[in-house]
């Protein structure tokens, strides 16, 4: 492994989350390259990156600054693969790994849903450590990625081998929570994720929709489902920050009044931040509805517990997807079975 100031990050993937943590990095001085796709890379070479989040970070890079291309060969000389793909993208993107990384690359996956750690570590011969994302990252055009909700960073490192990378995430101002073994945190992580279906419904903004008890109400029931699901699989999904997963539907359930003076800590949201769903339907690409509300319906007929609405949700979505004209802002109850 190369010493902190020379530790080569390469991010695969680079959209919305991809950009905002390299952009970090990058402003903070690492030695970041992106592999994205080339909406993104003409419009990064037009204007730079420009990072900003909802407690006042300001970061300008210069696109002579920034190295973002469509080539795998930019994989070769990572230290550090931070994979940032869709879920549904996941073996794809392993197979470029295999063909273009070092042996030494040290894989971190940066993605939604809990199974892509399994699938990765099945497919390489790398080490591969499963990460979180907890916030919420809106693509406002122009290179500007704005962060619209608080949270830190989790990740594992086995045997203390991203410790490299670590440094240069506390430099960037990105808190990491480091765990031994993820799976109860992203499993936490997946019931706050539950939302981001029905909020790419509602096409309304995140702080909006939760304002909204209707809305809260359809999330609530989702996640009740989920729970019960997940009790059944032996999983005890993890407190994600200051949100206690299984007090989250009798939270979401509570009166405007009462919500707001109980939420009011633990959802610091953007007035314009968004579920990464909804600008995937903007943009006419697949979700990872599947590997969300679809993982939870699908857990259920395992276990023969019905999930209603979650199987209704994915319905709505996968309906969504083929018409192809954006969000179809639906109202809480035709999220109703």
């Amino acid at each position: 492994m190369t010493q902190n100031k020379t530790t080569k990050i390469v991010i695969l993937g680079a959209g919305s989350v991809g950009c905002y943590i390299g952009g970090c990095l990058l402003a903070a001085g690492a030695n970041v390259s992106f592999i994205g796709r080339p909406r993104l890379q003409q419009d990064i070479a037009q204007y730079g990156l420009h990072i900003t989040d909802w407690e006042e970070r300001d970061s300008n890079v210069s696109s002579s600054d920034i190295h973002f291309t469509t080539d795998n060969n930019a994989l070769t000389e990572a230290d550090f693969i931070l994979l940032c793909v869709k879920s549904l993208d996941t073996k794809a993107a392993a197979n470029v790994i295999n063909q273009y990384a070092a042996s030494h690359s040290i894989i971190v996956s940066f993605q939604n849903g809990v199974t892509n750690g399994d699938v990765l570590q099945s497919l390489l011969p790398h080490s591969v450590m499963r990460g979180m994302v907890p916030f919420n990252i809106f693509y406002r055009g122009k290179g500007h990625f704005h962060c619209g909700t608080e949270g830190h960073l989790a990740m594992e490192d086995k045997h203390g081998i991203c410790q490299p990378l670590l440094t240069l995430f506390s430099k960037a101002g990105l808190p990491v929570t480091v765990h031994d073994d993820l799976k109860s945190v992203q499993y936490g992580k997946l019931i706050l994720n539950l939302n981001n279906a029905v909020n790419a419904l509602s096409g309304i903004p995140l702080k909006q929709q939760l304002a909204n008890r209707d809305y809260r109400k359809v999330v609530a029931e989702v996640q009740k489902e989920a729970l019960a699901v997940l009790k059944a699989e032996g999983v005890t999904p993890a407190r994600t920050g200051k949100v206690i997963p299984s007090l989250m539907p009798y939270i979401l359930s509570l009166p405007d009044s009462l919500f707001k003076l109980v939420a009011a800590s633990t959802l610091k949201i953007d007035p314009q931040a968004r579920s990464s769903m909804y600008e995937d339907l903007e943009l006419n690409r697949p979700t990872e509805i599947d590997f969300l509300n679809g993982e939870i319906a699908q857990k259920g007929e395992k276990h023969g517990i019905a999930t209603p609405v979650n199987s209704h949700i994915v319905k709505l979505m996968k309906r969504a997807e083929q018409n192809a004209k954006g969000s179809p802002h639906l109202s809480a109850s035709q999220m109703m079975p």
